[in-house]
């Protein structure tokens, strides 16, 4: 999933709105910062199928690797299945889930024991932080191409302009730092 497009990008760095010479570039660089993105937080953000095990706790909740959890199709373990969501209004036992985490309603996961889950987690669209720290890092990639390799110029002798060389300025990062994978692959 593309994080951001173009004419946002184009906003952002003040480029007319009509087709110009750029947007090619720009639409590349749209695809390869939001595969960056993606890498830097070592997670995919669009929905996706992942079944995945886990240790048991022997308590009624886990925390699942990928976020936010969209739908539960199953959880396994010790031969049984559970497919059935919780109903708190009928008393229904099964399984619900909460953002990471992944809760059984009347049952336990049993203690260091292999605990199978299918679920699909991730963004319909990318979070607004998300999606405008990759339009920040296109716009840099893409004014950085006229000064490559140079971390500084001169301008008439009087004046020096210092560039950033980093992979992303401190605000995109920032954006990012709370949509990183944090738990144990």
């Amino acid at each position: 999933m593309d994080l951001t497009d173009l004419d946002t990008v184009k906003a952002w760095l003040g480029l007319p709105g009509a087709p110009g010479a750029g947007d090619a570039l720009i639409t590349q660089l749209i695809g390869a910062v939001s595969a960056f993105i993606e890498d830097y937080l070592s997670r995919t953000l669009a929905i996706t199928a992942y079944v995945e095990t886990y240790d048991g706790t022997g308590g009624s909740s886990i925390l699942l690797r990928q976020y936010p959890i969209t739908a539960v199709q199953s959880v396994t373990f010790r031969g049984r299945t559970i497919s059935v969501l919780a109903d708190p209004a009928t008393g229904r036992n099964g399984l619900t889930f909460n953002g990471r985490r992944l809760t059984l309603v009347g049952d336990r996961f049993p203690k260091d024991a292999p605990v199978l889950v299918s679920y699909t987690a991730g963004y319909v669209t990318p979070p607004p932080a998300v999606a405008q720290a990759a339009v920040e890092i296109v716009g840099e990639a893409f004014r950085r191409r006229d000064r490559i390799g140079q971390s500084s110029k001169s301008l008439g002798g009087q004046e020096t302009v210092s560039f950033q060389t980093g992979d992303m300025n401190a605000a995109a990062k920032a954006m990012l730092a709370s949509y990183q994978s944090v738990v144990p692959v």
